[in-house]
């Protein structure tokens, strides 16, 4: 299935730049902290998540994630350079990955439907600042899904949950590149979670919808991806419950 074109026209990332530096403080200043709810690392230490509801809400994410990109490949309304759509493809492969592996153990989504800014496909600039926030909470999730597992003694799951924390702070990368920034800003991941539960602000929009948002949009079928992918795949790895 082919990216829209229809509406904006190929954008530059030299024109993405000073298009976001129009947005009321822009991409570098603009962040989930002030449009989702993320706190930093601040929260409640005393909270215990148990295993299953940390594999159900990294589960939420990841359907979350799937739909993000699946809309950018098939309903955006700017165009994408080449390999940006490259990009986004092997980002969606991994995200059905690191799903199919929450689901073969035990995790279950919240929902696959969600609520979406209203102007997510039509403005890039609003894409890429949102893209680039919410692997940042993905990122951070994962971190502290890895330490909660490591304080059960599920050492072999962190290992594989730390995994995911490194693909996403891949995708958080090329989601910068793609907006023109330098993707490898960052010597180390924001952690700005204890527990996998203190994302759960964040990912509230995006369930319950709010002022801005639109939907609900429907969470892409295993067929749906594999269309859009077009035979696109990320090369083949292990996860590190299955090699250790």
């Amino acid at each position: 299935m082919a990216v829209n074109h229809t509406q904006q026209g190929a954008f530059s990332r030299r024109s993405l730049i000073k298009g976001m530096a129009g947005l009321g403080g822009g991409f570098v200043v603009a962040s989930f902290a002030n449009l989702f709810g993320i706190r930093p690392a601040s929260a409640n230490h005393d909270r215990k998540d148990d295993p299953q509801l940390i594999l159900d809400l990294a589960a939420t994410a990841e359907t979350l994630a799937t739909t993000f990109y699946y809309a950018a490949l098939t309903a955006a309304k700017f165009k994408l350079q080449e390999e940006d759509v490259l990009y986004l493809k092997l980002a969606l492969d991994a995200e059905k990955y690191h799903l199919d592996f929450l689901v073969s153990n035990g995790g279950k989504a919240l929902t696959n439907q969600f609520y979406v800014p209203a102007n997510l496909l039509n403005d890039p600039a609003l894409f890429v600042q949102v893209g680039a926030d919410a692997e940042t909470a993905f990122v951070g999730a994962y971190l502290a899904a890895t330490r909660r597992f490591a304080e059960l003694g599920l050492d072999r799951i962190a290992g594989t949950t730390a995994q995911h924390a490194c693909s996403e702070a891949q995708h958080l990368a090329l989601v910068r590149e793609i907006g023109g920034f330098a993707p490898n800003n960052l010597a180390l991941p924001l952690p700005i979670y204890y527990n996998v539960s203190d994302a759960v602000p964040t990912l509230a929009p995006f369930l319950q919808g709010g002022q801005g948002f639109i939907g609900p949009v429907t969470a892409p079928s295993a067929a749906q991806i594999t269309a859009v992918l077009g035979g696109v795949k990320s090369d083949p790895t292990q996860p590190y419950t299955k090699v250790f």
